[in-house]
């Protein structure tokens, strides 16, 4: 084809070439003989040069049109010369190319990671996903990690302990797993050929914490557009407040540079994330949006109590304007205005601190002594060592006193010893023995202290150290002896022993008016049991304010002589 092609543009310059020669000879041969010039006809010679020149050129465009022609027919030549071997080459390649592809696409297995895969630099090559994910299980997989961000010309880096990024190892091992398995045989084909000669790093699933991330993005929108200022005031104390202008700054809205960010991770991009913020103006301010801001209400003084200790927080005075007063000066606030002054209203609280600190524990609301003589030194010792747990015990208005919980389980560790008590109606030596008596105290010095009685059960026989229905029996076994702090200030248990007596105080603030309590023990036979009514009476100037009826005690008879009494 090309050879003919050749062949014909070569006899097409032929043919032309004698046409030519033709036209010169015939025109030659068939010049007639020319006859004399007369003297009378004149020559135009200017148009004899212009032919002359027009067949000058025509002559060079043949020859320009010949030489191109000799070029093809040189070019066409060398190709048909490489046609052949260059075919072959191409299908060598050709087949080589299919032979590794196929090769590279039957080393694919579905349930485990491809040949030379990593994740960051642990080679999890030929794992499988559970091997995959003891590989990279307490490991962290984003160490040193770093992520740009990016609003006009500003750029923000942030380390990734910075926004709490981690890896989720399901969706990490998963990634790797699914490396060269698309639904795309020629992409996955590809994929297993370039694993051939270099590894692939597969990029961990990210997570963020999203509050430090929303911390770390408002810290850079502040640095795009600056902080958003609303007016601020400042309170004198002459009676005036100051308001000073607010300034334009960034909105707050981290919502659309979250999710740019988060969808940059998602797509294992770490730098130059372009996140959008937007800027707003001070709010303006009302009338009503200015009360609200100036106003409190005024927080008396209180007691804090942590432990055993009680600590006066002092009181917070409180504010309010006169609105007919302020409306005026709404219109000079703005954005760039001068400071404003306006004139308030003060408002102290009901309660100081100094009257808090005057009345924290300035009264003994009630004391309660029994005594112990004739114990043994074991029962006197638990006796001692349950005073001393509960000596110093405070409570706020409200809360609830536990014996149980308040002294801990009697064992040897908790530093009671085997002395006798009470069980199933029965003396028995126990550890902890003596307990009761402290527990019994108590309960007849809340008693008189007007503190609410919250649980309380008498011993199942009398005991000697007090009075029939003023007793109160303890045990680990969750018998308990609760009361209620029911005044409006703190109380303190206060418990010593001397010699051979135990007594409890309850200090708190003294009742105004003042107040005297009187308990009524009511006793009757009911069989071998006897059974007593209580009650407390409550005066206040003489003049009786509450009676509250105890619980009925009801008591087994016992052999003579039950000492030593739990």
């Amino acid at each position: 084809m090309y050879d003919d092609d050749i062949n014909d543009d070569f006899s097409f310059d032929d043919e032309e070439d004698d046409e030519i020669n033709g036209s010169e000879s015939e025109s030659a041969a068939e010049e007639p003989e020319t006859e004399p010039v007369s003297d009378d006809y004149d020559i135009d010679v200017p148009d004899m040069y212009a032919m002359a020149e027009s067949r000058r050129a025509e002559m060079a465009q043949r020859k320009k049109e010949r030489e191109k022609r000799e070029r093809k027919m040189k070019r066409n030549e060398f190709f048909t010369k490489i046609r052949v071997p260059s075919i072959v080459t191409l299908l060598i390649l050709l087949g080589a190319f299919t032979g590794i592809f196929a090769y590279a696409l039957m080393s694919i297995t579905p349930d485990r990671v491809m040949n030379n895969v990593y994740i960051n630099d642990i080679d999890v090559s030929n794992l499988t996903y559970d091997e995959v994910l003891t590989a990279i299980e307490d490991t962290y997989l984003f160490e040193n990690a770093h992520i740009t961000l990016a609003c006009g010309d500003k750029t923000f880096s942030m380390a990734g302990e910075d926004i709490g990024l981690a890896a989720i190892p399901e969706e990490t091992a998963k990634k790797a797993i699914n490396y060269c398995k698309t639904n795309n045989f020629l992409i996955n084909g590809l994929a297993a050929m370039k694993l051939l000669v270099k590894s692939h790093i597969i990029v961990p699933a990210p997570s963020v914490d999203d509050d430090m991330l929303d911390a770390k993005l408002n810290e850079f929108g502040n640095i795009v557009l600056g902080e958003l200022k609303q007016h601020y005031v400042e309170y004198g104390d002459d009676g005036y407040l100051t308001v000073y202008s607010g300034q334009t700054g960034y909105d707050g809205n981290v919502f659309p540079a979250h999710e740019a960010t988060k969808n940059a991770l998602l797509d294992e991009v770490f730098s130059n994330i372009r996140v959008e913020y937007a800027s707003a103006p001070p709010d303006t301010m009302t009338l009503e949006s200015f009360d609200a801001l100036v106003y409190k209400d005024p927080v008396n003084a209180r007691y804090e109590i942590a432990g055993n200790e009680v600590t006066v927080v002092p009181g917070e005075t409180g504010r309010y304007i006169d609105k007919d007063v302020v409306a005026p000066f709404m219109q000079s606030i703005y954005e760039g205005c001068e400071p404003v002054k306006i004139p308030y209203h003060v408002s102290p609280p009901d309660t100081n601190a100094q009257t808090l600190r005057d009345k924290l524990f300035n009264a003994t609301l009630a004391t309660y002594s029994t005594a112990y003589g004739g114990s043994t030194s074991n029962r006197c010792a638990n006796i001692a060592r349950a005073a001393s747990l509960i000596n110093g015990k405070v409570l706020a208005p409200g809360d609830v006193f536990s014996f149980n919980n308040t002294v801990g389980r009697r064992t040897v560790d908790n530093g009671f010893y085997t002395a006798k008590e009470y069980i199933d109606g029965k003396s028995v030596d126990g550890i902890g023995g003596g307990t009761c008596q402290v527990s019994s105290t108590l309960y007849s010095a809340v008693l008189y202290a007007d503190m609410a009685i919250v649980e309380r059960l008498n011993h199942m026989m009398s005991v000697g150290y007090i009075p029939l229905g003023q007793d109160a029996t303890v045990a680990d076994d969750g018998v308990d002896f609760k009361f209620k702090n029911s005044s409006d200030y703190p109380v303190k248990v206060c418990a010593s022993t001397s010699g051979s007596t135990i007594t409890i105080s309850i200090v708190g603030t003294a009742w105004d008016p003042p107040r005297e309590v009187k308990i009524s023990n009511s006793s009757s036979q009911s069989g071998k049991n006897t059974v007593v009514h209580s009650t407390r009476y409550v005066y206040s100037n003489g003049t009786l304010i509450s009676t509250d009826t105890l619980n009925t005690s009801t008591y087994m008879p016992h052999e003579p002589d039950p000492t030593p009494t739990p």
